[in-house]
C-alpha cells in the first residue's frame, strides 16, 4: 500500500512516464519527478529541511510550486501554504505562528524579519542521484493552511499524507467522465485547497494534462481555450456566473434567447426525434467559447447557484459542483451527474471513504452538513477550544447548513450563523435570495444578510449592478422575482453600487464587509 504522498506520485509518474504532464511547457511525467527529486535534494543538503519541518510556499501558478510541493513532502516536512493575496506582515505572521524554517517564494512575495527565503524559480542544478525520501507515513502531517479568519482569528488546519492519498483515491471514482490524458486548465491559486485538489492531485492520479495560467486575465482564458482546447476547466462560482450571464446577454442581442432556452429545455425530445442538428446550432457556439473540447466544468470554493448549475448541464456539459472545506481536504461532496461504467446514472455523493449527514434536519429537511471520513483533517493544530467546538462522535460540524434532494444532491442554504431569522420566528437563507435575484442581467453579484429596519429584522440586500442600473429599475426587478417566493422571504430594503463586492480569495462575497459599507454609507440606497 502506497504509504506518502512521495510514493504516490512515484508510482504515478512511473506507469506514465512518457506522458505529458505539464502542456505549456512540454514536460513529461517523468520530468516531473526528476525535477521533485532534484528539488528535494536541494532542500536536504543546501538547507537542511528534514522531518518535522515546516516550509513554506509563496508563489503565483508555476510548474515550481507543484515541484516544491511534492519535493517538501518527500522529506516528511509540511508544506505551509501562503496565500499571496494577504499583505506582507499576515505572511510573516502566519510564518511565525508556524515556526516555519524556509519559504519558497517568488521575488516579488520576499518577506524581511522571517525565516530564509528563496527564489522559488531558481534552476537546481542539484543531481537527482542524490534523492532519498525520508520514512514517512500517513498519519504524518503534509500541509498547513489558515482558514479565511472572517469570523474571527483564523485557524491553522492540519492536513496529513493519509488526507492526500484519500482525496487521489477518491478522484479515481471519476474517471468514467474525466478520461486519461484530459487537460485540466490551472488558473485557480495554487495554495487554495480547491487548486490543490484540482489543479495538483486530480491531474495526476487521473492521469491527466495540466495547463497552468498564472495570469488571472479573461482574455489570457480565451486565448489558451482558443489554443489548448482543455477538456476540464474548473472555476469558482463566480466565474460561471459572469460566463452564464455573458452567454445569456449576448443570445438576448441576437434575438435568439427564447429559442435557446426552448431547445435546452426539450433537447431530449429534439435528439429522440432526429433533430440533434437543432440542438448542436444551439449549443455549439457556446462549446467553442471553451475551446470546443470542453467535457467537464468543475466549480468550488463557495455554492454554485442551482439555477447555473442546471443551465451548463442542460449544454451538454458535465457539471461538477463541489462542496467542501479545507477541514475536510476539498471536496466533502459532489454534485456530479453522468453515467458510470455499469450504465447507471451517479448525481451526488462524498468521496470513498466518506460520510455526509443533515444534522438535526427541520421540517424542511435543512439542518447543519456534518461530514466524516478519511478525508477530515485530524484536527486545528494548537487549538484543543477550537477542536472541542467543531467534532462531535468523530463528525466535523462545518457550521454550513443544507438539505438534500430527491437525488441525493446537497443544496447548501448557507453559513449557520447568516441564516436571517424573522421576528416571526421563521428563517431565510441568504443563498436562495442571492439565487433568485442573480438571474436577472443587470444583478452582477448580491450579497442578503440580515438587518434591523425600524426595530423589525428583515433581509437586506447591497447589489452590485451593470453600469447606468438606477435603484428603480432594481427595484421592479425584485418586485417580480419575489413573485416566486414565499411573501415573508421578500427583500424590499436594498441599496446598489456598481463597484466589485469585497470578496475572498475564494471569490465568496465578505458579507460583514458589505454590512459595515453599508453603514458606512458607501452604497447606494433604494428610497422607501
Amino acid at each position: 500500500m502506497v504509504k506518502n504522498i512521495y510514493e504516490m506520485l512515484h508510482e504515478v509518474c512511473v506507469q506514465n512516464k512518457d506522458r505529458i504532464f505539464f502542456v505549456r511547457q512540454n514536460e513529461t511525467y517523468a520530468d516531473l519527478l526528476k525535477k521533485v527529486k532534484q528539488r528535494a535534494v536541494l532542500l536536504a543538503k543546501r538547507f537542511g529541511v528534514k522531518k518535522g519541518d515546516t516550509v513554506a510556499i509563496l508563489s503565483g501558478n508555476t510548474p515550481e510550486f507543484i515541484k516544491s510541493y511534492f519535493a517538501i513532502t518527500s522529506q516528511g516536512a509540511r508544506v505551509l501554504m501562503l496565500d499571496t493575496g494577504l499583505s506582507p506582515a499576515e505572511h510573516l505572521n502566519m510564518m511565525q505562528r508556524t515556526g516555519c524554517k524556509l519559504a519558497l517564494a517568488q521575488r516579488s512575495h520576499f518577506v524581511e524579519g522571517g525565516p530564509e527565503m528563496f527564489d522559488i524559480e531558481t534552476p537546481d542544478d542539484t543531481d537527482e542521484k542524490d534523492f532519498v525520501a525520508s520514512d514517512v507515513s500517513r498519519s504524518d502531517l503534509a500541509m498547513l493552511s489558515f482558514t479565511s479568519g472572517s469570523t474571527g482569528n483564523p485557524k491553522v488546519v492540519g492536513l496529513t499524507h493519509n488526507n492526500i492519498l484519500s482525496l487521489g483515491q477518491g478522484a479515481l471514482f471519476y474517471r468514467p467522465v474525466i478520461k486519461p490524458g484530459y487537460t485540466f486548465y490551472g488558473f485557480l491559486p495554487l495554495y487554495h485547497i480547491y487548486g490543490v485538489v484540482i489543479n495538483i492531485i486530480a491531474p495526476l492520479v487521473l492521469q491527466g494534462k495540466l495547463l497552468l495560467q498564472p495570469v488571472l486575465n479573461p482574455r489570457e482564458f480565451i486565448a489558451d481555450f482558443k489554443k489548448y482546447h482543455p477538456e476540464v476547466i474548473p472555476a469558482v462560482p463566480r466565474i460561471w456566473e459572469a460566463f452564464y450571464k455573458k452567454i445569456v446577454q449576448s443570445a438576448k442581442e441576437k434575438h435568439v434567447y427564447t429559442l435557446m432556452r426552448t431547445v435546452m429545455a426539450t433537447q431530449g425530445i429534439l435528439r429522440s426525434v432526429g433533430l440533434k442538428s437543432v440542438v448542436d446550432k444551439v449549443t455549439k457556439p457556446i462549446h467553442e467559447q471553451f475551446g470546443g473540447n470542453t467535457k467537464v466544468l468543475v466549480s468550488a470554493g463557495a455554492t454554485l447557484k442551482p439555477t447555473i448549475r442546471r443551465f451548463f448541464e442542460r449544454l451538454g456539459f458535465a457539471v461538477g459542483d463541489c462542496y467542501g472545506l479545507t477541514e475536510c481536504t476539498g471536496p466533502g461532496n459532489f454534485n456530479f451527474a453522468f453515467r458510470m461504467d455499469n450504465g447507471k446514472m451517479y448525481y451526488a455523493g462524498p468521496l470513498q471513504g466518506n460520510e455526509l449527514q443533515i444534522h438535526n434536519p427541520d421540517k424542511d429537511g435543512v439542518g447543519e452538513i456534518w461530514l466524516r471520513g478519511n478525508m477530515v483533517m485530524p484536527g486545528y493544530i494548537d487549538n484543543p477550544q477550537a477542536n472541542a467546538d467543531a467534532f462531535e462522535d468523530g463528525w466535523f460540524k462545518t457550521g454550513d447548513l443544507g438539505r438534500l434532494d430527491k437525488k441525493g444532491r446537497l443544496i447548501v442554504k448557507g453559513r449557520k450563523k447568516q441564516v436571517i431569522v424573522l421576528d416571526s420566528g421563521k428563517n431565510v437563507y441568504p443563498d436562495e435570495l442571492e439565487d433568485l435575484y442573480l438571474q436577472n442581467e443587470e444583478i452582477l453579484s448580491a450579497a442578503v444578510f440580515e438587518y434591523t429596519i425600524k426595530g423589525k429584522i428583515v433581509p437586506y440586500a447591497v447589489f452590485q449592478v451593470a453600469p447606468g442600473t438606477t435603484t428603480q429599475k432594481v427595484a421592479l426587478l425584485i418586485k417580480a422575482s419575489n413573485l416566486k417566493i414565499a411573501p415573508y422571504k421578500w427583500v424590499k430594503h436594498f441599496a446598489i453600487t456598481e463597484e466589485e463586492l469585497p470578496q475572498t480569495s475564494a471569490k465568496k462575497i465578505k458579507h460583514f464587509v458589505v454590512k459595515e459599507m453599508l453603514d458606512a454609507g458607501k452604497f447606494t440606497r433604494a428610497e422607501q
